[in-house]
């Protein structure tokens, strides 16, 4: 193990009285920072199945198989399956430690059937995390869902474990809301980060576009054509309800949450050329925020609230503006190409946007908002649009057409990792990650 590592395992491990404590005990404080650069060795044994028969067997693998690609997909961790066994008897924290475990990471799976048959099938799967080869406790945790959302589980398990040692929850329990055509209309959809459960959310019959989640991922505003006119509505997850919130006449749409949710930023056209307001949660205008003759449009809050970036074709074709949140102090930021749907990161330190030529084509571009340096992401691949920051600010989503049709992928934010994010029939649009 590195001394680094023991060391910082040491300072924040938490201190058990007797075998495992209840799963709230300081776990609130927990906090790890692995060094920049330097992957941690986490052994993840296959998840031990609590009941006697095949169904919970799979599940358990199945579960395992999930975690560890979260663990992966984050890129802090290197995997270790191989080793002593963990099932009832004593863990060899020390066997593990020879393999070079600087963690262990062990799950049991059960399924919790009724005696009524009315009631669903539940899962209930019980996390631990231990420090090797010493095996100091670190965390456990029960997660219980109904079993048809048992993906959830280990999702939310690797989520804590992330939040320990990073002081972040990553990736692995966010999803991914975009537009797609696969029915002939455009409606809105759900997927989880990894590419599994694919659901639609409107039937609408006509044409959504633009989501974009509310800081608590309990609500996604979009813009939708089905009353004619482009109306910004909001979905609500808890109750799988949409209501209009903005229906001025012409363009109510690209709307933007404040981080507080109690505001968003959209561009609302009813008074002429596409302009950009601040409405409340019941859709009354507290500020019009641009006043040019040209459009301004695709807005995005910076994770303070204090700023608000977009995009204004007030150079005669789209670039890049940044503003404060009260319409004051505009700069421009880019000077080359047709930019657009500029995104901030969840850390506040990066904008991500893609950037076209008058040969036509859009790449993927990554700036630094301190030095301003840029960095393109896609290149000679189709073209790439409609970036999206992960809830951590470590990656991409976007939509590309490298493939024929338009399709999501995700990307690291050197662009040295890009892949599909799942095979779905139609095209995909303008993707929207939750936090």
């Amino acid at each position: 193990m590195k001394a680094p590592i023991r060391s910082a395992l040491a300072a924040f491990a938490l201190a058990w009285v007797s075998g495992f404590p209840a799963p709230r005990a300081a776990a609130a404080d927990l906090y790890l920072q692995i060094q920049r650069g330097e992957k941690v060795m986490i052994a993840l044994p296959g998840f031990v199945s609590k009941g006697p028969d095949e169904e919970q067997a799979a599940l358990a693998k199945e579960l395992h198989s999930v975690a560890k690609d979260d663990l992966l997909f984050s890129r802090l961790f290197n995997l270790i399956e191989e080793g002593p066994p963990v099932g009832e008897g004593k863990i060899d924290f020390p066997g593990w430690g020879e393999r070079g475990a600087d963690l262990l990471a062990m799950a049991n799976v059960k399924i919790d059937r009724p005696f009524s048959g009315k009631k669903e099938d539940s899962v209930r799967m019980i996390g631990s995390v231990f420090e090797a080869p010493g095996g100091n406790p670190v965390f456990q945790k029960t997660y219980t869902i109904s079993k048809k959302n048992a993906r959830k589980l280990p999702h939310e398990f690797v989520a804590d474990i992330l939040y320990r040692f990073t002081g972040n929850r990553g990736s692995s329990a966010s999803r991914i809301a975009f537009v797609n055509d696969s029915t002939g209309s455009k409606e809105l959809y759900l997927i989880d980060y990894d590419g599994a459960n694919l659901r639609r959310v409107t039937r609408d019959g006509s044409i959504a576009l633009l989501p974009r989640w509310s800081p608590d991922g309990k609500e996604i505003a979009y813009t939708t054509y089905r009353r004619g006119n482009p109306d910004l509505a909001v979905f609500s997850l808890e109750n799988g309800t949409s209501r209009i919130l903005s229906s001025r006449q012409g363009l109510n749409a690209a709307a933007s949450y404040s981080p507080d949710g109690q505001s968003l930023v959209l561009t609302l056209s009813f008074q002429g050329a596409p302009s950009l307001y601040l409405i409340d949660r019941a859709g009354k205008i507290l500020r019009r925020l641009t006043r040019s003759r040209s459009a301004e449009t695709s807005p995005s809050f910076s994770a303070d609230g204090r700023r608000i970036v977009y995009v204004s074709d007030r150079p005669g074709w789209p670039q890049i503006y940044v503003m404060d949140s009260d319409g004051s102090n505009s700069p421009r930021l880019t000077f080359s190409g047709y930019c657009d749907a500029p995104v901030w990161s969840p850390l506040g330190d990066k904008l991500a946007y893609s950037r076209g030529t008058r040969k036509g084509g859009h790449n993927i571009i990554v700036r630094d908002l301190a030095s301003g340096a840029e960095l393109q992401l896609t290149s000679g691949a189709g073209s790439n649009e409609n970036p999206s920051f992960s809830p951590d600010g470590r990656f991409l989503v976007f939509t590309t057409t490298r493939g024929g049709k338009r399709e999501l992928y995700l990307t690291n934010l050197d662009g040295t990792v890009q892949r599909v994010l799942a095979d779905i029939p139609g095209n995909c649009y303008t993707p929207s990650w939750s936090p």
